[in-house]
């Protein structure tokens, strides 16, 4: 019955983590209709969501509408997705917009209608139900519609009315908490939103620009209890560079620390920087934080971050390009979360060079078991020629972790807009896009599956397979495999190991020292190669037989060799003609003392070694070994 469930489960998984079309130049068609403007965003369970502004014929120019594939790709709502709003007023474009989703995976759109500037917030459920009302919430003028969705169930949303920043609180019904929207308050000019954070006392930190001309703007950020009341005296500056209010930049947090990672222009050039922001709002990195490359040999651009809760460390990729920007390339830097140390140098880790190539991210960076993975496009990128996606992961020091360095997923040769990149669950992610395949631009999506390589099978050093007469006291050894992190070890006395005398992980390098039962027999043994990503193999099953020493216990007759005192508490003496070598083991096999032959001519000092009983090797100058004892050490 076990076997038979185990079956079902691997049959499942193989489902579950099929590619859903192997043709990357066909990929997956979202819906039918053609498409302006797309965000996609994935579940907690797999699905994905894909928002999108179907173009349709004046005055409506628009529909905001909703589609919806599951974890096999499977269409949910029909060819054409299903209907959000087609009462928005819109103009021939769209301006920025959000989505995001909750913790049951209901899923949050934040959208201005540019026809007369309204903003608008729609909260839907995977089963399409709109949760806000059929015409969702509008909150009068609004840009840059930015929502929160809290623990409680309620949701902040920000939004820019005319030159200030409004707020208000909603309960799950879509209701408003606050007698009235409060002002994001500045001393230092008009406002836009930015990014939003959840703390762990109910309140939220907001990023926010203030801006006098144009689109350029400088970044602060505040910290509110669940009212909304601001907790810091006055907003904190976080950079001294000019930034754009109409650009959402990269964030994360740890716990009650938000991190930013941003892109600013000073000097005539464009710099990278990581910024921390402790809750009492202090900058223990100082003004703009940490730069992601010291060096100004490059144009540092389209800064992404992202953070494993647990790390130690922020990751973050950005584009170099060259001063004209026509040459284009990735790099990518790791940061130490509490100092903010540059870990791949002071000026990053090339990932791609800079070249007319143009291999830079296309999407937001990932983290799978706190390595990078991020989608890439190769090809010059000008709304016009043909561009390609590959997904890359690197490994902990920023180097390729697969060797053929990149992955195809969408290779028809065509334009690709609007890319995102899904989270990572049951191993999958889902590259997203709209391309025109000659029939439109339309919505593409390619499932990923990050299979871990398979780890190959250790093989055998020593002892050698069926071999006699094996020492009691023996170092098991075995030759590295490709990609293994650790190793375990089994030994017992039948091959089906339901009695191991050895069970012992996270053995580093190849080598294991132990003591076995003190008669002869035959004994089993096996090796379990292991990485972080989960995978795993176990070796083929060996086998050797041991021969009891005479005497053992008690050292050969045949040799005149004195051990004494025994017990004894700090020196060890050893009394023999012959030319011999000691080793000390612990009673799990584990050497932790060698003595040559010359320094057997003086007492041997165990001081060091902690209260107990362990084994003596005696050996010959051949390595053999010919005796055995414990030793007490008292």
């Amino acid at each position: 019955m076990k076997i038979f469930t185990l079956l079902i489960a691997f049959l499942i998984s193989i489902n579950l983590n099929a590619q859903w079309t192997s043709d990357l130049d066909a990929n997956t068609l979202v819906v039918e209709s053609e498409s302006g403007d797309m965000q996609a965003i994935g579940t907690s369970d797999g699905k994905t969501f894909f928002v999108f502004w179907k173009s349709v014929a004046a005055p409506t120019n628009y529909e905001l509408r909703l589609q919806l594939l599951d974890a096999a790709g499977n269409r949910q709502f029909g060819p054409d997705g299903m209907l959000i709003s087609n009462t928005i007023p819109m103009s021939t474009f769209t301006v920025v917009w959000t989505v995001t989703v909750d913790k049951d995976d209901n899923l949050y759109v934040g959208v201005t209608g540019t026809g007369d500037e309204s903003g608008h917030a729609f909260k839907m459920d995977t089963e399409g139900n709109q949760l806000w009302g059929a015409d969702g919430i509008s909150i009068g003028s609004g840009y840059t519609v930015t929502i929160l969705p809290m623990a409680t169930n309620d949701a902040i949303i920000t939004w820019m009315s005319g030159t200030k920043t409004l707020m208000q609180k909603y309960d799950v019904n879509g209701n408003t908490l606050w007698n009235a929207p409060l002002e994001v308050i500045s001393s230092e000019g008009n406002t836009a939103p930015g990014n939003l954070h959840e703390l762990s006392d109910g309140g939220y930190v907001l990023i926010f620009h203030t801006y006098n001309y144009g689109i350029y703007s400088t970044l602060y950020a505040q910290r509110y209890n669940s009212e909304g009341i601001a907790q810091w005296d006055s907003p904190t500056q976080l950079s001294n560079k000019t930034t754009a209010w109409n650009k959402m930049y990269s964030s994360t947090q740890d716990e009650d620390v938000v991190y930013l990672g941003y892109m600013a222009a000073a000097n005539n050039r464009f710099d990278s920087y990581l910024q921390r922001i402790n809750p009492d709002g202090t900058l223990p990195w100082g003004i703009n934080g940490m730069d992601f490359n010291v060096d100004q040999a490059f144009y540092e651009m389209e800064t992404s971050i992202a953070y494993s809760l647990g790390s130690q460390y922020v990751w973050s990729i950005c584009t170099y390009k060259n001063e004209t920007q026509s040459e284009h390339g990735e790099y990518v830097q790791k940061f130490d979360k509490v100092t903010g140390e540059r870990l791949l140098t002071d000026n990053g880790k090339m990932v791609f060079a800079v070249s007319d190539d143009h291999r830079e991210h296309a999407s937001t960076l990932q983290l799978i078991n706190d390595q990078p993975f991020f989608l890439m496009k190769d090809g010059y990128d000008n709304s016009a020629t043909p561009i390609t996606l590959h997904t890359v992961k690197l490994d902990s020091n920023g180097d390729f972790a697969w060797p053929e360095e990149t992955k195809p997923v969408a290779t028809y040769a065509a334009n690709k807009g609007r890319i995102h990149l899904t989270n990572t669950v049951n191993a999958q992610a889902v590259a997203v896009f709209i391309e025109d395949k000659s029939t439109g631009s339309k919505i593409y999506a390619q499932n990923f599956i990050d299979e871990p390589e398979q780890l190959e099978q250790p093989t055998l050093i020593s002892p050698l397979n069926e071999a006699t007469d094996i020492p009691l006291s023996t170092t098991f050894t075995w030759n590295a495999t490709p990609n293994a992190e650790t190793y375990k070890i089994q030994i017992a006395g039948d091959d089906a190991f339901t009695n191991p005398i050895a069970d012992e992980s996270g053995i580093v390098p190849t080598s294991f020292d132990t003591t076995l039962p003190e008669h002869e027999a035959t004994y089993y043994w096996r090796i379990l190669a292991s990485n972080s990503t989960g995978d795993s193999d176990w070796s083929e099953v060996w086998s050797f037989t041991t021969k009891k020493p005479t005497g053992i216990g008690e050292l050969s007759p045949m040799f005149d060799v004195k051990v004494f005192p025994n017990p004894t508490k700090n020196y060890l003496n050893i009394d023999t003609e012959q030319d011999l070598r000691a080793e000390i083991y612990t009673l799990h096999g584990k050497m932790i003392k060698s003595v040559s032959a010359k320094e057997l001519n003086n007492p041997i000092n165990i001081s060091d070694l902690a209260d107990g009983v362990y084994i003596l090797n005696l050996m010959n100058t051949d390595g053999k070994i010919i005796g055995i004892k414990k030793i007490i050490k008292m």
